[in-house]
Order: C-alpha cells, then sequence, then structure tokens
C-alpha cells in the first residue's frame, strides 16, 4: 500500500524516535513547506508533539524543534496465538504494555480460536480505546488469510475477515514472527536501527528481515520460512522426514522428538537445556549441534542480506544462550572472512512480548489507513 506524507512522518516517528522538521524533510525527501504542512493536522489531533528547542535549522536559521509521537494518543490490542494458550496485551504508540491476559485453548478448531479471541479482546478493550488488533500467528500468512498453519492445522483460514465481522474493529493477521520482528524494530534490541535480521527458535524455526523499520514479507507472504533448509548431511529428521534440516536440529519440538525416539527419554524441554549445559550425554552433543545450525542460518543471513544486526531469539534461546561459546565459534567459522562485522544479539523473551508483536502490526497498518 503506497503511504501518504502523513503516513510516512508518523511511521518515521514511531519507528525511528523524535526529529527535527528538517530532519523529517531529508529522510523522507519533502520540501520544507510540505513538512510543516503535514505536521499540522497531526499536532492538532494530539498525535504527536514538539519537544525541546535543540538549535537552530542549518539552512534557515530558524529555531528547531524536534517532534515526537503522542505514546498516550491511542492503543491496540496484540495476540499471540499457541495450540494451548492465546496471550494478549494492550500496548500504547510508545510500545509500552498496559494490561495483559490470557486465555487457555482446549480446542484449536477455527471456531472455538475465534471465539476465544473476542472474549480475550473484550475483556482487554474494556478500559481502553482500541484502533485496532493484531494477531500473530505461526504458519503462513498472506493478506490477513492463514495459508496454513501446521500446529493448529489450519489451511486457507480468512481470519481476518471472520474476526473483523465480530469484533468491529480493524484487524491484522500476520506471521508470528514478522509481528515480533515490527515490534522489535520499533521498541525492542534493534529499536532505531534501519536493517537487521530477526531468527526466532522454538517449537519452529523462523526469520525475518526488516528494512527502514518496514517488514519484508515476501512476494506471497513466505519471506522467513526457513525451518526446513538444509544445515547437514546426517542427523535427525524432522516432522516432514527431511534429515537435517534446521528444524530437525534446533526446534524444541523436534530435539524432545528425537531424545525420546532415539533414546527413549521423555523430558521437558528446560530440564534438557539444564541436563545440556551440565555436561550430560546425549543432551549436551544435541545441544551443540542444535546451536551450530542456528549459527549456520546467522551466517547465511549475514551472507544474504549485509544488515546491521541479527538478533535471535524465541521461546529456545536458552539453548543458544547456554551454548553461546560454541554458537559464535560457528558463526566466525562459517561466516565470510572479508565481510563487514555484525552483531549478533541474544534476547530472552516472553510470551508477552510475542503479544506486543501483534499489537506493531495492528499499529503499522493504522498509520497507513487512519490518516
Amino acid at each position: 500500500m503506497s503511504r501518504s506524507n502523513s503516513s510516512k512522518t508518523l511511521h518515521r516517528l514511531i519507528a525511528l524516535g523524535p526529529a527535527t522538521r528538517g530532519v523529517l524533510g531529508a529522510e523522507l525527501e519533502i520540501s520544507a513547506p510540505t513538512v510543516t504542512r503535514v505536521l499540522q493536522p497531526l499536532l492538532e489531533r494530539g498525535m504527536i508533539r514538539p519537544l525541546e528547542r535543540i538549535g537552530a535549522e542549518p539552512l534557515s536559521g530558524k529555531p528547531a524543534y524536534q517532534v515526537g509521537i503522542v505514546e498516550s494518543y491511542t492503543t491496540f490490542v496484540g495476540l499471540k496465538i499457541t495450540d494451548s494458550s492465546i496471550y494478549g496485551a494492550v500496548v500504547d504508540m510508545g510500545g509500552s504494555v498496559l494490561a495483559h491476559d490470557e486465555r487457555a485453548l482446549s480446542d484449536t478448531t477455527v471456531p472455538a480460536v475465534v471465539d476465544t479471541v473476542v472474549d480475550l479482546v473484550s475483556a482487554l478493550s474494556a478500559d481502553f480505546t482500541i484502533s485496532g488488533v493484531g494477531i500473530g500467528i505461526g504458519g503462513r500468512v498472506n493478506s490477513g488469510k492463514v495459508v496454513s498453519s501446521g500446529f493448529l492445522g489450519w489451511t486457507n483460514v480468512e481470519l481476518e475477515n471472520i474476526l473483523e465481522r465480530r469484533l468491529d474493529v480493524t484487524v491484522t493477521v500476520a506471521n508470528d514472527v514478522q509481528a515480533f520482528a515490527q515490534a522489535e524494530s520499533w521498541w525492542g534490541f534493534a529499536g532505531g536501527q534501519r536493517s537487521f535480521v530477526l531468527i526466532s527458535v522454538g517449537s519452529g524455526i523462523g526469520c525475518c528481515t526488516v528494512m527502514d523499520g518496514n517488514v519484508f514479507e515476501g512476494e506471497h507472504g513466505s519471506a522467513g520460512m526457513i525451518g526446513h533448509l538444509r544445515v547437514g548431511d546426517g542427523g535427525p529428521t524432522c516432522e516432514m522426514g527431511h534429515v537435517g534440516c534446521a528444524r530437525a536440529y534446533a526446534s524444541s519440538t523436534c530435539i524432545l522428538r528425537y531424545l525420546e525416539k532415539q533414546y527413549g527419554i521423555s523430558e521437558s524441554y528446560d530440564n534438557f537445556v539444564t541436563r545440556a549445559t551440565a555436561g550430560f550425554s546425549p543432551e549436551r552433543a544435541i545441544g551443540v549441534a542444535a546451536v551450530e545450525a542456528v549459527a549456520q542460518l546467522v551466517s547465511g543471513a549475514i551472507g544474504f542480506l549485509d544488515p546491521n544486526t541479527v538478533v535471535v531469539s524465541g521461546d529456545g534461546i536458552s539453548m543458544v544462550m547456554a551454548f553461546e561459546s560454541e554458537f559464535r565459534k560457528a558463526i566466525s567459522t562459517y561466516r565470510h572472512w572479508a565481510g563487514e562485522k555484525v552483531d549478533v544479539l541474544l534476547q530472552k523473551m516472553e510470551f508477552s512480548a510475542w503479544a506486543r508483536g501483534g499489537a506493531a502490526v495492528a499499529m503499522e497498518r493504522w498509520t497507513q489507513e487512519a490518516l
């Protein structure tokens, strides 16, 4: 969707923080008089506010003031759907979580999930003015339709349309990793950076690229589906029967499945990480192989995209942190010797962070449509 100058300006202030009129004009490639005309209605509506004077504009010599968003102007509900729960949060324009709640899911059929979403959104929005609802869901999502979601068993579900009819508010449905990356680009470790790659390690393996604060979805909404890329010649198999793919090596689902099938060990993921860290066999060998697989994905992202930063996060980040020295050594081994140094950050997370991602994609759409 093409953006108006007002939409571009608001998006810029959310994504990269306060700026002067001169900076906005230069970055958005619009004239100084146009910047003034664009800012005026945003100021009048209370979406943005002038900040302190920081000097003079370089060309005109007029006083230079920064403008920034008004965080409390409106709020958004963000949700993260898993196969057992729905996590929700109310988030303001500055990324602060004002309220949060969750609902258990015992039934993952479409009607049951929709009813639970409606109940949770109604509860969360009771005390707030909501401008949109955003939902992150694992799987392939295109134009609000859940094309496929293996963990829910869904195919071609028009979730966005269904929920908009039930909630009477704009609903945005996105891949959960892409939604999480949107939130990261504005409010997280990568906040203020123009380009970064987020790799999520958990029950699945996902990736998202952000450029200039914008999530790259690909032509078919499938960008970042890297879980089944082959990273080894042998090793374990994933549930699809692929030998040596990243998911088989590094996803928590496949690790626990492999432990039970190959060694007769049935344990939780947290217990697996604890035993692997302590050096127990076979957990340690499996953990080291897993982080080497993730390191190959990181090195590939650096080689293909040359981002400022790679952020590694997700439900399974504890494993990467437990073997961080092996992980970083593998990155240096696999990446090109002549490439520029790229920061690789490991970020702990909670499910509320995923819900905040849902709010971010709702806000992103709002900046395009509300103006």
